[in-house]
């Protein structure tokens, strides 16, 4: 089985090239689909990449037209899995121009002929310490209260890899963290093991990603793959490296 992985000179990417290539799979990283050699011999594309700012009707085309020759590309050289990262929330947050990208690219995939997996992940702890970074400057950090369940980007990794393994769903599968609890809880738990001295105020007012949240719009919503590493666990080995 050899695989390409869109986004994969990315960390997330990396990961997932890194662990096929571990069990044995000859993988191709970044390889530009458009030209037919790219796609020469690929069983299984992974597409990791992250929707470009489609802030405007003309930026929310050229997606589209990207998306639609991807699938094109891909069906002319008989892919037999095409496998793409969405996002928790997608179907609910479409007030956002982030989660109406991928909203369309989900759309469009599942409209193609070629058989698919798409995987709604919870964001990943890394997002946690963008939101405590956004606010470095503040002693208060004023964060959503929603529900969220984020997860490690190795933990998603090895799912991503298992859906390479695996059968196309021809739908979509939800993955996420091991705990849950509001979003302002996860940053000031971020914060508290960081020995960070901030405190966090939890604000239902506070958009994110452009959207307002519903308390439970960012955890899977019927059954899901979990990772396992905690919060705690992932800052004990990002220390080590």
């Amino acid at each position: 089985m050899k695989v390409l992985v869109l986004g994969g000179c990315q960390p997330l990417g990396a990961k997932v090239v890194g662990n096929l290539r571990q069990l044995g799979y000859p993988v191709v990283a970044d390889a530009d689909p458009r030209l037919p050699a790219a796609l020469h011999g690929i069983e299984v594309l992974i597409d990791l990449r992250e929707p470009p700012v489609v802030d405007t009707a003309d930026a929310l085309e050229d997606w589209a037209r990207a998306c639609r020759q991807l699938n094109a590309a891909i069906a002319a050289a008989a892919v037999a899995h095409h496998i793409a990262l969405s996002a928790l929330g997608v179907p609910r947050l479409q007030s956002s121009n982030y989660y109406q990208a991928l909203a369309l690219r989900e759309q469009l995939i599942q409209a193609g002929s070629t058989p698919f997996t798409v995987l709604r992940a919870a964001p990943l702890y890394e997002s946690l310490a963008q939101l405590a970074h956004n606010g470095a400057a503040a002693a208060e950090l004023t964060i959503p209260v929603a529900q969220m369940q984020p997860m490690a980007a190795e933990d998603l990794a090895m799912l991503v890899v298992d859906a390479a393994l695996a059968r196309p769903l021809a739908g979509c599968m939800d993955v996420a963290g091991p705990q849950k609890m509001a979003m302002a809880d996860w940053v000031q738990q971020y914060l508290r093991l960081q020995g960070d001295p901030r405190v966090v105020l939890g604000d239902a007012d506070v958009p994110y990603q452009g959207a307002l949240l519903d308390d439970d719009c960012l955890v899977p919503a019927g059954p899901a793959r979990l990772g396992r590493t905690t919060l705690a666990a992932w800052i004990c080995k990002s220390r080590a490296v």
